[in-house]
């Protein structure tokens, strides 16, 4: 699959490039993260132990994301169109699974810190309306201090959950702004050995040959008279070339 080419001047491009390549990245993925059990509306549905469970999982998975595999991409020097390549020696970056499982993860946690605040608010809810000692306001109190811990360990985790996916972010995008500098230093190569085959007065009358060729042609459709400077101009432009080709 080819994307189009990136544009250097062009941040939007730039951005639309990542965004392609990231939905083409889960697109590739997806289906393991099905398999080990991180679809996202799996998550949604499961209940607190099942979450927990998953947490433990996925934590196990980001460990070593490299086990399984990674997504190669390159860069088409004739068009500048990056594409998917399954050759590792073609491939000018990878994108591995990584930032995926650190999406999940975050979602996990998420999920975690509501629906556990749910069930603790209910449980507390109940003991208060029921309260008749000082042993259970004890234990009001430590369900409410259990209820912050848990929340407050949540939020840095998932604070670092962020961070994660920002380094992982930055790479990518290190890897997209490489690549951009390596499709100009290409195209400036083309360009290059152009100029080294062909003389600048050969490009330059090439390029006037097809501007009165056009008017020529314009001509016929308007019915209106070229002047004799462009048609002497024509004559001479295609001896010249005529004699170009014969030196050669």
């Amino acid at each position: 699959m080819a994307f189009p080419p990136t544009d250097q001047k062009s941040a939007y491009n730039f951005e639309a490039v990542r965004k392609r390549i990231a939905t083409q990245a889960q697109d590739y993925f997806e289906p393991q993260l099905i398999e080990m059990g991180f679809e996202k509306t799996k998550i949604e549905a499961q209940s607190l132990q099942e979450l927990r469970q998953n947490l433990d999982s996925i934590n196990e998975a980001i460990k070593h994301p490299e086990s399984f595999g990674t997504l190669g991409f390159s860069i088409s020097a004739a068009t500048g169109t990056v594409y998917i390549t399954q050759s590792k020696s073609d491939a000018l970056f990878e994108i591995g699974i990584l930032p995926l499982l650190l999406e999940r993860k975050k979602l996990i946690l998420e999920r975690i810190r509501l629906l556990s605040s749910n069930e603790k608010i209910k449980t507390i809810q109940d003991l208060i309306n029921h309260v008749e000692d000082e042993e259970i306001k004890r234990n009001l109190e430590k369900e409410v201090k259990d209820l912050k811990n848990e929340s407050q360990g949540l939020r840095e985790q998932t604070r670092e959950v962020e961070l994660e996916q920002n380094n992982e972010r930055t790479k990518t995008q290190t890897e997209l702004a490489r690549l951009n500098v390596e499709l100009f230093e290409r195209k400036t190569k083309v360009w290059f050995s152009l100029l080294e085959r062909e003389s600048a007065s050969t490009i330059i009358g090439g390029i006037l040959l097809l501007i009165i060729i056009l008017a020529q042609v314009g001509s016929i459709f308007t019915k209106t008279t070229i002047p004799d400077i462009f048609n002497n101009a024509f004559l001479i432009k295609l001896g010249y070339f005529f004699g170009q080709s014969t030196n050669k």
